[in-house]
């Protein structure tokens, strides 16, 4: 009779052995996934700091030049007082350059906060020990 309980001690021991084991491993595999999918976001953010940066070094610069020949444009071809030209100009150019800002601007709020893998993953495990652990309880 001790040798039975003895022998079921040991199978328990085994199977709470076999389940931390198999927890360390899935623990490990989320780490992994959520490394990657963290670079993977960060990658897609870089790329919307980029496309903003960008839009805003274009604007400014592009604002600048074209700006200062459409004013004078403006100025030749209607008469009107060359600050209102600059105005009109300048009006312009800010408009280009708030939609370029407003895009990049909707691709960083696009970034999902927690990376859908790893989360779908981390359900999908949990669900599992969940399953693993019930059977012991009852």
């Amino acid at each position: 009779m001790a040798k039975a309980a003895h022998s079921r001690d040991d199978n328990l021991g085994e199977i709470v052995h076999g389940i931390v084991h198999d927890v360390g491993t899935l623990l490990s595999q989320h780490v992994d996934l959520l490394r990657g999918e963290v670079r993977q976001e960060l990658h897609r953010a870089g790329d919307a700091v980029m496309t903003t940066a960008t839009g805003g070094g274009l604007v400014a610069a592009g604002g600048l030049l074209s700006g200062l020949a459409l004013a004078h444009l403006l100025h030749k071809a209607t008469g009107l007082p060359l600050w209102c030209c600059y105005g009109a100009a300048a009006g312009t150019c800010a408009a280009a350059g708030a939609a370029l800002v407003r895009r990049g601007g909707t691709q960083l709020s696009d970034l999902p906060l927690v990376p859908p893998q790893t989360k779908a993953a981390v359900e999908e495990n949990l669900t599992w020990l969940k399953e693993q652990v019930s059977p012991a309880a009852t």
